[in-house]
């Protein structure tokens, strides 16, 4: 366990002084954050040592004041910030909630980069913990950008193994339904699994495990993008192996990023991932497995409908009823096949196509004609972004 109190210690951040909350030094450490944006409560795990210019509340002393509290109630250990560029110096109030909530408050001198304390306080965290964990959190600061300067968070990752500069990158993410902690765990360890035998079997470089919240990504590397594409089909084979033999197969859905290349390549497959997860799971419930490639004219109709859908498909949506959508969502996941429909409903075919003439009265379109079908399909899509964005 690392402390507060430790990581001033270090010779480096010696110059570091502390102003406030003197009672919290021997808190731990467990995380180094900068924060620049106002909502970076969210993104606190616990444990956190934050970095600040104070930008975000630069003009609201009332704004400075609560956040104090904002972060003594989300378990931050320390609050470290530069003044001089937005704020001159710190109000009196500020030091007073501090000492009040025990949250220590550090000055950090001008003339001190943001990278040299990122640099000595994470790799003082870093001496107790293994290398899986110390890659992960690597990988994961270049994710959410928290980094102050890519040149040495490419030359970390050097020290790490990766070159990422040069690599070409594909991000798998798993994703399970209706998530509990042990489900989590689960499929955490099933992408350790993958992983690992993805090292040894393909032999590319190490393959990091990343996780978010209920979604874990195998991160790929490779100095040859056919490497990757020529192995993707014995990587799938591997996953399904795995989701297989915990009897899983129904509750993972997988999001397979593009192939993309260095520090920007490695963010964009990542989060590419995972917005084919979540518009696979608008189109098709039933797939479960997602590729960018395939997904990326429905992520472009998505954002569209998002814009325009209201206009256009509103007035719709108010008049038809839960059973005329359930209808409409079958006939299109079953090929507009009516029997089959009829079948999965549990209702007799002649239902259905009173459904789907119903469905024809009040919208004006006809099942049987191409351009009507194509616009009844984006007003399904639209209804199901509209149900998953409230």
């Amino acid at each position: 366990m690392v402390t507060v109190q430790e990581i001033l210690s270090i010779p480096a951040l010696r110059k570091l002084s502390v102003i406030g909350g003197e009672q919290g030094l021997n808190k731990r450490v467990s995380y180094v954050t900068v924060m620049e944006v106002p909502d970076i409560v969210r993104w606190l795990k616990g444990n956190d040592f934050v970095i600040t210019s104070l930008y975000a509340f630069k003009d609201d002393l009332r704004e400075q004041v609560r956040l104090i509290d904002k972060l003594a109630d989300n378990n931050c250990s320390c609050l470290a910030i530069k003044t001089g560029q937005y704020v001159k110096e710190l109000d009196q109030l500020i030091i007073d909630r501090a000492n009040l909530r025990g949250l220590v408050l550090v000055k950090i001198p001008w003339k001190m980069a943001y990278i040299e304390i990122i640099v000595n306080a994470t790799n003082k965290i870093f001496e107790n913990r293994d290398i899986d964990y110390i890659i992960e959190k690597y990988m994961k600061d270049i994710l959410f950008d928290n980094i102050d300067d890519d040149e040495m968070m490419l030359q970390k990752g050097n020290l790490l193994g990766f070159n990422i500069r040069d690599s070409s990158t594909l991000a798998i993410t798993l994703s399970i339904v209706e998530p509990t902690d042990e489900k989590i765990n689960n499929i955490r360890k099933i992408a350790k699994k993958v992983a690992k035998e993805s090292d040894r079997l393909l032999k590319f470089t190490y393959n990091p495990v990343v996780t978010v919240g209920d979604k874990s990504s195998i991160l790929f590397f490779s100095s040859e993008v056919k490497n990757i594409e020529n192995n993707l089909p014995y990587i799938m084979e591997l996953i399904d192996k795995y989701i297989i033999d915990n009897n899983k197969h129904e509750d993972i859905h997988i999001g397979i990023g593009p192939i993309d290349y260095g520090l920007e390549g490695l963010k964009n497959s990542y989060f590419k991932s995972i917005e084919v997860l979540k518009i696979g799971a608008l189109i098709d419930k039933k797939l479960g497995i997602y590729y960018y490639k395939d997904m990326n004219i429905y992520i472009t109709l998505e954002k569209f409908l998002r814009s325009c859908g209201n206009e256009a498909f509103q007035e719709i949506n108010e008049r038809l009823d839960k059973d005329l959508l359930k209808t409409l969502e079958s006939f299109y996941d079953n090929n507009m096949d009516i029997n089959l429909t009829a079948e999965k409903l549990f209702i007799h075919k002649n239902t259905v196509r009173y459904r789907l003439n119903k469905i024809k009265e009040i919208t004006g379109y006809d099942i049987s004609i191409f351009e009507h079908n194509f616009k009844l399909y984006l007003f399904l899509i639209y209804t199901k972004i509209m149900k998953n964005s409230r």
